[in-house]
């Protein structure tokens, strides 16, 4: 592990990032996927392994430059945005571990949740609860509070079991409900404050499929036909129901699944 010195001069600097072996890209170009939010980071990094991932950190340690994860792009605000080091995560994507016993799944950081739903189609489990996409990476899925509906589902971070990551300095913690659970609980809605989430283990349980029915009407429907009321009856029976509302407008869409018996 390089460790930042005190007395560091500039030569013994510039020894050390030609030493590294990952090379960032210069002039890549960030844009979520909203498209409402890009940014020029001075370096993009796409790391495939832990090793990388505490290079790349040792440079920005001795380069004085602040780091950013990216994950698939699709936090609707400015906070994967930089203009310093930006890692990417998606060549590290694997499954590492499936215990079919306890229902667990332990993949890397950067694996996106699509991906992972194919894997585990394959050995008869899923995850309890997704957000509205899936095209979004594991970890950075629960970094942004990610939620979905549901009256007996959390957000998704309350899924994880738990992970390990990366401090500032190149150290890996392996958090859990029984180890550093202070970080634990901090890093499963991290913000991408804590370090570099490498891996996590998600809590599944057995596959299963979803009736769904969709269908439109407006607030005064709903109110006068006493809806409200049958949708709470059939969201404690389903344990899925969304109700979008059409802004200036008097209509809602609205969406009930429920699992196949």
């Amino acid at each position: 592990m390089i460790k930042q010195h005190p007395f560091l001069y500039s030569s013994d600097k510039l020894s050390l990032l030609s030493s590294l072996q990952v090379q960032g890209k210069a002039g890549y170009r960030f844009q979520n996927w909203a498209q409402t939010y890009s940014s020029c980071p001075e370096k993009y990094f796409q790391p495939s392994s832990v090793e990388d991932v505490r290079q790349i950190l040792a440079m920005a340690r001795q380069s004085s430059k602040r780091v950013k994860v990216v994950g698939g792009g699709h936090s609707p605000s400015d906070i994967a945005c930089t203009d310093e080091f930006m890692i990417s995560l998606d060549k590290m994507n694997r499954v590492l571990e499936v215990n079919k016993e306890e229902r667990r799944v332990t993949v890397e950081a950067g694996i996106f949740l699509c991906d992972l739903n194919e894997e585990l189609t394959k050995h008869g489990l899923a995850l309890s609860n997704l957000g509205a996409v899936a095209e979004v990476a594991a970890a950075g899925v629960i970094g942004t509070g990610t939620h979905n509906t549901g009256i007996d589902h959390g957000i998704l971070p309350t899924q994880v079991v738990s992970l390990s990551l990366m401090t500032a300095v190149g150290e890996v913690l392996h958090c859990s409900d029984s180890v550093n659970q202070d970080i634990f609980q901090a890093a499963r809605l991290h913000l991408g404050s804590l370090g570099v989430i490498l891996s996590l283990t998600y809590q599944c349980q057995p596959a299963f499929r979803l009736h769904e029915r969709q269908f439109p009407s407006t607030l005064t429907e709903v109110s006068l036909s006493g809806l409200i009321g049958k949708m709470a009856f059939v969201l404690l029976l389903s344990g899925c129901l969304e109700m979008l509302s059409f802004p200036f407008t008097k209509f809602q869409f609205n969406n009930i699944k429920g699992k196949l018996r």
